[in-house]
């Protein structure tokens, strides 16, 4: 009784998302261990990349539990505070901030290093809750909040474009859909689509049309591998084994040897080999590396955890009374979800970017913020779980 009384104490909240999140945790040091054989290798020392991520995982928790305490009302106050801190990030990052992979999507404050862009798409979710929520009305969602969620998400998302087309893709999806939730009036979604096809076969005909001379500027670079990328994914002309560039297409290679060596259970935990060959197994391509150790019924449990996340947001946001948490927790379902979906797209499919598995993949920035909408999640889901019970308990009284 006393192990129960603490269990309640420590752990309030949705147990669904609990059991979810521990879950993937756990699996994330496991395979995260094993996917790190590179950087072993690299580094010379076999613990370092283990006990890094170790500490990120149990931070993360830590910082999940501690959110999960406070008041809900706290989430809606920080809201524009944390909007402002991420779309200030990416300015930093833009032109001041340090450059990984020809991609300034990094600062580096007293030796710490972090993603802005982390922080950014986080705020720009709750202020798109908080502005659905504010312009309620009795059809819906009016008109003045599309306007005011188009205007505070055109720069971040096309800072966040110049950097990361997959983030910024899911990040513009999320915000749709979220929209769409609210109720927002149709015939704006609809438009909005329409200019999103418009623009996107715009862009994607000038990225094709460029020449390859513009490498020579880092932005230029990151269009001409844009170019390939769209060519190799859209490319069904097969290529003999003699003409195949194992070099040139090294993550697609091995990601897919390690799909088609899985079987239905797998070589176990800790015995990829394909891990030796991938790049980033660690972290954009973690997902091959656990249908390999787990086999295809890892995969699928892995992938029943995210959408039985999703649909536990869904359950909270019903419950909610205050139409701010309502959204959030459907906002912060879907942002991590559809990066979830995708990230395991690129890893058994042909289209290859950089996308890191929520709450899987080696990555202290990442990690963490995906801990904060746990925390959310988890602080929504006590409060609506107390009103619904006070509900329930005055109709009885009645």
């Amino acid at each position: 009784m006393g192990g129960d009384k603490l269990k309640r104490i420590l752990f309030k909240g949705d147990k669904v998302i609990w059991v979810v999140f521990i879950t993937l945790c756990a699996i994330s040091w496991v395979e995260v261990f094993s996917a790190t054989s590179r950087q072993t290798y690299a580094s010379g020392n076999y613990w370092s990349p283990i006990i890094k991520h170790s500490g990120f995982l149990v931070g993360g928790i830590f910082v999940a539990w501690f959110i999960h305490n406070l008041k809900a009302q706290w989430i809606d106050k920080f809201s524009k505070t944390i909007y402002w801190l991420g779309f200030i990030g990416l300015l930093w990052a833009q032109f001041m901030g340090t450059r990984l992979n020809d991609s300034a999507r990094w600062i580096s404050i007293m030796g710490i290093t972090f993603q802005p862009m982390e922080i950014a798409k986080m705020g720009l979710v709750m202020m798109t809750a908080r502005i659905l929520a504010k312009n309620q009305d009795e059809d819906g969602t009016n008109s003045r909040a599309f306007v005011d969620i188009i205007k505070y998400s055109v720069l971040p998302v096309a800072l966040i474009l110049k950097e990361n087309f997959s983030s910024a893709f899911i990040l513009s999806v999320t915000i749709f859909l979220m929209m769409f939730v609210g109720r927002v009036p149709k015939r704006l979604l609809l438009r909005t689509l329409g200019v999103g096809f418009v623009l996107g076969a715009i862009g994607i005909t000038a990225v094709m049309m460029t020449p390859e001379s513009v490498k020579s500027s880092s932005f230029g670079s990151k269009v001409i591998t844009w170019q390939h990328r769209i060519k190799d994914a859209f490319n069904s002309k097969p290529v003999t084994a003699e003409e195949y560039d194992e070099n040139e297409n090294e993550q697609k290679t091995y990601s897919h040897i390690a799909v088609a060596s899985s079987h239905l259970i797998g070589c176990g935990p800790g015995n990829s080999i394909q891990r030796d060959f991938i790049p980033h197994a660690y972290s954009d391509y973690i997902f091959a590396v656990i249908i390999e150790e787990l086999g295809l019924l890892g995969a699928i449990g892995v992938m029943l955890l995210y959408l039985t996340l999703l649909y536990s947001c869904g359950k909270i946001a019903k419950k909610c009374d205050d139409p701010y948490t309502a959204f959030l927790s459907m906002g912060i379902g879907m942002i991590i979800v559809m990066q979830a979906l995708l990230h395991m797209y690129i890893s058994v499919g042909n289209f290859v970017t950089g996308q890191p598995l929520p709450l899987m993949s080696q990555g202290g920035t990442s990690f963490l913020i995906n801990s904060i909408y746990v925390g959310f999640l988890l602080c929504i889901s006590r409060y609506a779980n107390a009103a619904n019970d006070k509900k329930n308990e005055q109709e009885n009284i009645v």
